[in-house]
């Protein structure tokens, strides 16, 4: 019985500690890190949503790149790496983010930067997740190309402004985003275990 209810506690810690991991994302998602191609890491990370705690991970062929970390948006756009905060050459470079606001990453490679191997990550805190919207904008109607005959019938067409959802292109390393409820049922199972 007493085996039986340490495992129970230890799965439950263990449950508990997983909620504070954050979502891996691979930078260029399967192109990786490269100055070939026709990669837009603008692009790329305008599609996600990066908070404090979530991992990035840079892939690359290490024998023809790098990931240097710069401090300033003017160093970022100048592709200027004389200064970095930090350097990476490993190939395969996993950095968590650790706070909140914007993060450059270019290539320090002759050309690399210039070529587009650039990334500027902005980091939210958790709390500043958006909340979903409870009213929608109001759609505009259908123009028709007929004046003189209007079809009550036809669906509105929503405003230009208006974007589908996205979901983020993740890597497929494991993840797990902060969760009240397996926190609350972590919590439950600790208060039952004690009682």
């Amino acid at each position: 019985m007493a085996f039986a209810k340490n495992s129970m506690l230890f799965f439950m810690v263990m449950a508990l500690f997983g909620v504070c991991f954050g979502t891996v994302y691979k930078v260029g998602d399967s192109n990786g890190w490269t100055e070939k191609g026709s990669v837009s890491y603008k692009g790329w990370a305008s599609t996600k949503t990066f908070f404090v705690g979530d991992t990035i991970v840079f892939e690359y062929n290490a024998k023809e790149q790098n990931v240097v970390q710069v401090k300033t948006l003017t160093e970022f756009n100048g592709c200027n790496s004389k200064a970095p905060l930090s350097a990476y050459n490993s190939g395969n470079d996993a950095v968590e983010l650790k706070k909140a606001g914007h993060f450059f990453y270019i290539c320090g490679l002759p050309g690399h930067c210039e070529a587009g191997q650039k990334v500027d990550i902005r980091v939210l805190e958790p709390s500043q997740a958006p909340s979903p919207s409870h009213s929608s904008p109001s759609p505009s109607p259908a123009p028709s190309s007929n004046h003189s005959h209007h079809n009550e019938s036809s669906a509105p067409v929503p405003s230009p402004s208006a974007k589908a959802p996205t979901s983020p292109n993740k890597s497929s390393a494991p993840s797990v985003k902060s969760s009240s409820g397996l926190f609350m049922l972590v919590v439950m199972g600790v208060l039952a275990y004690f009682a």
